[in-house]
């Protein structure tokens, strides 16, 4: 077993790598809504959503304020619903079942009972209230304008836990590819490492490493990986 020159300056360019993302990823930012610092966020979080996934608390957000602001210039709440989904694509797939049905002649009450309406997620809470607003009747942008106050407020919290949780990830990478790192550069630099580990108990020994390696690796993310 040996370990070439090339295999220890890619694991040391990869611990490189993920110190300077992880040193990014903890630079302060100032908020937009407020003079307050706050930690950058990752740059996964800033992608939009693909395919397959449902819109974010703040897509969710945007639609509901502005589905509140047709709502008090006089439109009703179907009109208001069916016009709604060219002006916010990343809500589309929420909506755009209900839209269907409503369109084949259903009122948007017996629509909206058939959709998906999970509270656990943005679309499907901003849903919920809108077949109780259909249902009941009455101002319904009052309604909308909490449903989004709510999304946004807890959009900051997992904003917030990202923040406090950005150090904790990028020691978590360092740690995993620290040694990796180390091993690389000793196996370079020292023909006597390069014997231990090309010997079977070596061997063994740097397999088992790599196991318990990974397992940490695994352990820290299951602790901070994703916000809760």
């Amino acid at each position: 077993m040996t370990i070439t020159l090339g295999t220890a300056l890619a694991a040391m360019a990869a611990v490189m790598v993920l110190g300077v993302r992880g040193a990014l990823a903890l630079r302060p930012t100032r908020s937009r809504t407020g003079g307050r610092l706050r930690t950058r966020r990752p740059l996964r979080t800033l992608r939009r959503p693909t395919t397959g996934r449902g819109p974010s608390d703040v897509d969710v957000a945007d639609w509901c304020e502005d589905m509140a602001r047709g709502l008090r210039s006089g439109r009703s709440l179907t009109t208001t619903f069916t016009d709604s989904s060219d002006a916010h694509p990343r809500v589309a797939p929420v909506i755009d079942p209900v839209i269907a049905q409503v369109s084949r002649g259903r009122s948007l009450v017996d629509a909206l009972r058939t959709a998906a309406t999970d509270p656990a997620t943005g679309g499907g809470l901003a849903l919920a209230v809108l077949r109780t607003c259909a249902e009941l009747g009455g101002p319904g942008a009052a309604p909308l304008e909490r449903v989004a106050a709510t999304l946004r407020a807890r959009d900051a919290i997992a904003q917030e836990q990202r923040a406090h949780s950005a150090q904790a990830q990028m020691s978590a990478r360092v740690m995993t590819l620290v040694p990796i790192g180390m091993l690389g550069l000793l196996a370079t630099t020292d023909p006597r490492v390069r014997g231990a580990i090309g010997s079977p108990a070596g061997a063994g020994a740097v397999s088992f490493g790599a196991l318990l390696n990974l397992v940490g690796w695994w352990w820290m993310q299951r602790i901070i990986g994703r916000p809760r």
